[in-house]
C-alpha cells in the first residue's frame, strides 16, 4: 500500500467513524461533497476599421461599419462588440481618414 491511498483510508477512517457513532451507516456515507471548480473562459477579439469620409463623423461612422463587418464575417454576433477607441485625421485636400477599434468578448 503506498502513502497516498493509506492517507485517503485514514481520512475515509475519520469521516466515518464519528458519522457511525452519530447516526449510522447512512450518514457516513453522507461526507460533505468538495466545491465544485468552475473555471469562465472568456474570448476575446479586437478589430480595427479604417474609412475614408467628407467630415470626420461619417469617417468615423464609416470606419465602425469597417470593424463590425470584420466582426460578422469572423462570426462574432454584433451585440457581442462595442467601439472602443476612435479617430479622424484629415487628408490635407478635404476628407478625413476615420480609425475605430471594436472590441469583442463572449
Amino acid at each position: 500500500m503506498n502513502r497516498s491511498s493509506a492517507l485517503r483510508l485514514r481520512a475515509a477512517a475519520a469521516l466515518a467513524v464519528p458519522a457511525l457513532l452519530l447516526g449510522g451507516a447512512g450518514t457516513a456515507l453522507a461526507a460533505p461533497a468538495a466545491p465544485a471548480r468552475t473555471t469562465a473562459w472568456t474570448e476575446t477579439a479586437v478589430f480595427v476599421g479604417t474609412a475614408y469620409g467628407h467630415t470626420p463623423n461619417s469617417a468615423i461612422v464609416a470606419a465602425g461599419e469597417v470593424a463590425y463587418t470584420k466582426a460578422v464575417s469572423a462570426f462574432w454576433l454584433r451585440s457581442q462588440c462595442n467601439i472602443g477607441l476612435t479617430n479622424a485625421t484629415p487628408d490635407g485636400i478635404g476628407w478625413y481618414l476615420g480609425q475605430a477599434r471594436l472590441y469583442c468578448s463572449r
